[in-house]
């Protein structure tokens, strides 16, 4: 058999395989915006339907989820926050239930800009902004852009700017794949419980309610185009400058996070001014959903202390690269 028919047959294969793929991802994603599943309610911002949680009154506190999460991560904070504060958990545009346009900036800024809206929607003109991984470079750039909106920022196993971008530039190149890695990995469950055992410290924390209620906001309809949005989007993004941050800043980081470890804190507890750095026993990089107790007695006795109430100028960027 000739090379020139060879790659004909590997080319048909592959065009079969990637058509099986997307049919397979349209049959998993079935679920449509405001679906039953969904916890919270709904807002319209700048054209984009955003879920959202919402419990408590008081000064009000923003979280933001991690890459393909959703408000289900703070599930255990929510109710602790809420009894002394306005806790509110933002699904982020193209994750949990939120809506997932086409034709729609998904780079991390036009998050952070977009969650700043939200706040105008909700009436919250300040906040504490709470940031899980890939949420909390979104919440690094909000206090950046709109240092105004932000009192306090907890920064939990944060994503940084220069991880999210060595991770994306590789997924970048895979983005025309990801129906079929899809159909391999995050469909089945076998995969669902080693990607959340290797998330975790402790195995028996992946329990079957964990799996589903991590992976169901995953079934929502164009979730794969809007990931692929995001992989090519991150491109806009400006590098992040930690050492402008004005606001107070706690890092909060699971003592074994094999994803993102703790050196990473470390790093940034170095670049951002006034910062404290707490490790997390017992927890990867979920350590809100695992260590719920101890996470949350931090961030009330962060939000609660008098000292690190007043907002300072962030230093001009030349300042910055000086010092840093």
């Amino acid at each position: 058999m000739s090379i020139r028919r060879r790659l004909a047959l590997v080319g048909l294969a592959f065009a079969g395989l990637n058509l099986y793929a997307r049919r397979a991802v349209r049959r998993f994603e079935n679920l449509d915006l405001e679906t039953p599943e969904a916890p919270g309610s709904y807002l319209d911002v700048d054209g984009v339907r955003l879920h959202y949680v919402e419990a408590g009154t008081g000064e009000p506190v923003v979280m933001l989820h991690g890459l393909n999460a959703s408000t289900y991560s703070f599930r255990y904070a929510i109710p602790e926050l809420a009894q002394s504060n306005r806790a509110v958990a933002l699904d982020l545009k193209g994750f949990g239930y939120s809506e997932r346009p086409r034709d729609s900036d998904y780079s991390l800024t036009a998050q952070a800009d977009l969650v700043a809206s939200a706040m105008n929607r909700l009436n919250i003109e300040r906040a504490a902004v709470v940031g899980h991984s890939m949420g909390g470079d979104v919440a690094m750039r909000l206090a950046l852009r709109h240092p105004q909106r932000v009192s306090r920022l907890v920064l939990v196993s944060s994503a940084t700017d220069e991880q999210m971008r060595r991770g994306l530039r590789a997924a970048r190149i895979l983005r025309p794949f990801l129906p079929i890695v899809a159909v391999f990995t995050t469909h089945r469950t076998a995969y669902q419980r080693r990607a959340l055992r290797f998330a975790t410290h402790d195995p028996a924390f992946v329990t079957p309610e964990v799996i589903e209620y991590s992976y169901r906001p995953q079934r929502m309809r164009g979730h794969r185009r809007a990931l692929g949005a995001l992989l090519v989007d991150r491109a806009r993004d400006e590098p992040l400058a930690p050492e402008r941050i004005a606001a107070p800043t706690l890092i909060l980081w699971g003592e074994h996070d094999r994803l993102l470890p703790p050196s990473q804190g470390e790093r940034l507890l170095e670049r951002i001014p006034n910062a404290r750095f707490v490790l997390v026993p017992s927890a990867g990089h979920r350590p809100l959903e695992e260590q719920p107790g101890f996470c949350n007695r931090a961030l009330l006795e962060f939000l609660e202390s008098r000292e690190v109430t007043a907002i300072r100028e962030p230093r001009p960027v030349a300042e910055a690269e000086a010092t840093s």
